[in-house]
């Protein structure tokens, strides 16, 4: 090879030297790479676990590959962030982006081609005010509850890691969820911070790239109508339509709603959904073409898919379809997929995206007001129910109390007529001795044998017999139990005859 060399010219010997050296510069590097990996206990450049079906030897044969065209790039993109002419949005830029940011300059990039930059620029100081000042209780709450699920088998956001970035995490959603009230957290964005994190390294910058995020790229996508998001999983189901009609058929057919896998697609920009390298192509794009790129990914996803989506005959099987997306080479080659969400969908022109978005946005606010319409009616019918409800008790209660009022009297005409029957007793020598003045005695027969008892005298005579009689006594008199008031030795007899 060496002699071979030498017979070239001078600039086709510095080519074939170059050649060798990147050549074995990659292997190297594959083999470094291979060997951090066992070491991080089988896990990704990013701290990711490998799937346990991961094909690790096409994974592998993949990254001898790109190693390269990652190294060839990298030195591009050096030359393009150091030129005078300053880093600006461009044909060239935007070719750069679609074939990868370099992981050493991509929060770098970022930042500049999200608009991230420009925003902190005027207001250089935000993210450390924020934290500064006092923050509500409920929102440090719900974030709380969401750090531990971010990420569980990434060895940064685990406890347990002396890098860990969970505190780091939290920070960040904390000061996004009170500088942005319409939106405070929202699911979802802990995944979305997660990442930035790990490609930054950075609290602030990763709060100014969740900023633009949702101001400039994704509006209303995390606010709590997620009008935005709504929207565009309309427009998906429109372009599938379009593209791949058997499919959407087959969906209807089946009754599966396009949300229902979609809505995790967007809200975490495929993040816990495809493969970390493969999110981070996406994402390169996504902050330079905007939300377009998202539906491009999508529809890709599906074309790419359609045989086995087709041959799904229930929901069931459609499910396990959908979540075998992240598995295979075809999501797992970043750059063939990258590649192809460019191409296998063919044309999306921005004028036909706006207006498939402005007819999707107005059935999401018809559905909405008319969703808002059957609310208040049932609100009004819970209202009237209840009112019914009160109503209906306060009557039960009136007469209850109305027929209690009735028994009342009732038991005490017919205690009085009981005691009409009644008379004091003439027979002085009857009266106990010590009965004394107040004592009224009347006379009972039962069974041809007289007996006495006696009450106290208030008033009258009948009076006296009411007061003596307990509540009891009323009731039973009602009942028919008892006829005359109790003796003051405990007996109770209809009186039989009564002297004047």
């Amino acid at each position: 090879m060496c002699t071979d060399v030498l017979l070239l010219p001078a600039r086709g010997q510095t080519d074939v030297i170059r050649y060798s050296v990147m050549k074995f510069l990659s292997a190297l590097a594959v083999r470094m790479c291979v060997e951090i990996t066992d070491s991080l206990q089988n896990v990704d450049s990013y701290g990711f676990e490998w799937p346990k079906d991961f094909n690790h030897e096409q994974y592998d044969e993949f990254m001898s590959k790109y190693i390269t065209v990652l190294s060839r790039r990298a030195k591009k993109w050096d030359i393009l962030l150091n030129s005078k002419e300053g880093f600006r949005k461009s044909n060239k830029v935007k070719r750069y982006v679609r074939k990868g940011i370099p992981s050493s300059h991509r929060g770098t990039v970022w930042s500049l081609i999200s608009g991230a930059k420009e925003l902190k620029d005027q207001q250089p100081d935000l993210y450390t005010v924020i934290l500064k000042r006092p923050l509500k209780q409920e929102i440090i709450e719900t974030i709380d509850l969401d750090i531990p699920r971010t990420f569980p088998d990434n060895i940064y956001f685990k406890t347990a890691s002396p890098d860990s970035k969970r505190e780091s995490l939290k920070n960040v959603l904390l000061a996004f969820a009170h500088q942005n009230p319409q939106i405070g957290y929202c699911q979802g964005l802990n995944f979305i911070a997660g990442i930035m994190l790990l490609v930054t390294d950075s609290e602030d910058m990763t709060f100014w790239l969740l900023q633009s995020l949702v101001e400039k790229i994704l509006p209303d996508f995390y606010t709590k109508e997620m009008t935005g998001l709504l929207t565009d999983i309309g427009v998906l189901e429109e372009l599938i339509k379009a593209k791949v009609p058997q499919v959407h058929e087959r969906m209807v057919q089946t009754g599966v709603s396009w949300s229902m896998y979609v809505s995790k697609w967007f809200i975490c920009l495929f993040a816990e959904v495809l493969p970390i390298e493969t999110v981070l192509r996406i994402w390169d794009c996504l902050f330079y073409e905007g939300s377009k790129v998202l539906l491009r990914v999508a529809v890709t996803l599906v074309i790419k898919n359609q045989d086995k989506i087709l041959a799904a005959k229930n929901f069931v099987e459609i499910t396990e379809v959908f979540k075998s997306l992240p598995l295979g080479a075809t999501v797992t080659e970043c750059h063939t997929f990258m590649q192809a969400i460019f191409r296998v969908p063919g044309s999306f022109p921005r004028a036909h995206i706006t207006k498939l978005r402005e007819y999707c946005r107005e059935k999401v606010e018809k559905e909405k007001a008319h969703t808002k319409v059957l609310q208040e009616q049932q609100k009004q019918r819970q209202l009237e129910e209840r009112k019914a409800r009160e109503a209906a008790l306060e009557l039960k209660r009136q007469n209850e109390e109305k027929e209690a009022a009735l028994q009342a009297e009732r038991d005490k005409l017919a205690l009085e007529n009981e005691v009409d029957k009644l008379s004091p007793c003439d027979d002085k020598k009857s009266i106990p001795e010590g009965t004394g003045p107040g004592v009224q005695t009347y006379e009972v027969r039962k069974d041809g044998e007289v007996s006495t008892t006696s009450a106290e005298v208030n008033e009258t005579p009948k009076a006296a017999v009411i007061e003596s009689f307990s509540t009891e006594s009323i009731k039973q008199v009602a009942n028919g139990k008892q006829t005359s008031p109790p003796s003051h030795e405990g007996g109770s007899e209809l009186p039989a005859k009564v002297s004047p």
